[in-house]
């Protein structure tokens, strides 16, 4: 995909009035005091729609068997007051079936976001989303990483150049404090406190939360941190660095390492909510106190204890079942 970044590391795509567009748009954001990370991810999910019209949409619609000229202008390509609800429709199935239902919906609900702001500035006179239901996201357990697949991870990053220290500091960081992509991707340098071992992580609804990390993160942390001082854009603000060009390590380019470590430690589909999943599932599995597995997580709902826990509510369910063997006793 073409997409480019803006100066605050949001992501844009290569048409301009898409561009200008966004632009505006997280202006408004931005006066109604949203954090980065929801600036981020609103944007993300648009420029993947842009991008996604102008580059995959009329070979996904061959593979569908709807013609490439299923959809017979393109103009919404160039500009997004020009979507329409056919255009987003295709957008979430293809999203569907090349990531999954959780991430369509998630796309679904951002994209919703930036056409109801574009209805609402009258640049558009109908929304193109009005009658279009959002996808099912029926609940499917996240697999958590068993100790020997997480030990694999951590094996893939054994070297000691640049990005071994990095993608080893990343990992066991997103492993160690249960943090969502964003919020470890986009720590700043001061956000890590090594005196007292902890990071402060800005969550959604700009809530800010202090996780302590454990004695092999911080050998991580410093092992890289020592790397970055010698590297190009030690300068700049933010911590994590790309390899080349002096700048700051990107969202997605976390997201792309972990999948290419997964990879490598023969772990299909790795990403950092596995990480996080598997936080919460080793904590409820260990009896840990629900209240502070909140507090660490950034929660404020119960309902997210049900959620994360439901494959740690499995297992002790299977133990239980085990240790009762009723099918024994007749």
């Amino acid at each position: 995909m073409g997409t480019d970044l803006t100066k605050q590391d949001l992501p844009r795509p290569a048409a301009s009035v898409w561009c200008s567009y966004l632009d505006e748009w997280d202006r408004s954001l931005r006066a109604r005091n949203r954090p980065q990370t929801t600036r981020y991810n609103y944007q993300l999910a648009v420029t993947q729609l842009a991008e996604f019209l102008r580059v995959d949409l009329p070979g996904y619609l061959v593979s569908c068997g709807a013609g490439s000229d299923a959809l017979s202008d393109d103009d919404a390509a160039e500009d997004p007051t020009d979507v329409a609800k056919a255009h987003v429709e295709w957008f979430v199935a293809w999203m569907i079936e090349t990531r999954s239902v959780s991430t369509a919906l998630n796309k679904y609900k951002c994209v919703q976001q930036f056409f109801n702001y574009l209805v609402q500035e009258e640049e558009m006179a109908r929304h193109p989303m009005e009658r279009m239901s959002q996808p099912d996201g029926s609940t499917k357990l996240v697999p958590v990483l068993s100790n020997d697949e997480v030990a694999a991870l951590v094996a893939t990053c054994s070297g000691k150049s640049f990005i071994d220290r990095r993608d080893l500091a990343i990992i066991r960081l997103l492993f160690d404090t249960g943090g969502r992509l964003s919020e470890v991707a986009l720590l700043p340098l001061d956000g890590v406190d090594q005196k007292r071992d902890c990071v402060l992580l800005h969550g959604k609804g700009d809530k800010q939360r202090v996780v302590p990390f454990g004695p092999k993160t911080g050998q991580a942390l410093v092992r890289y941190l020592r790397a970055r001082a010698k590297h190009a854009g030690s300068k700049l603000p933010e911590l994590w660095l790309a390899e080349r060009g002096g700048r700051a390590f990107s969202p997605n380019g976390v997201k792309l390492m972990l999948r290419r470590r997964g990879r490598m430690a023969g772990i299909e589909n790795m990403h950092a909510h596995r990480l996080r999943h598997t936080l919460a599932h080793e904590w409820q599995l260990a009896g840990g106190n629900e209240g502070d597995l909140m507090a660490v997580m950034g929660w404020s709902s119960r309902e997210m204890l049900r959620h994360y826990g439901a494959s740690a509510a499995e297992v002790r369910a299977q133990e239980a079942h085990r240790s009762l063997d009723l099918g024994s006793r007749v």
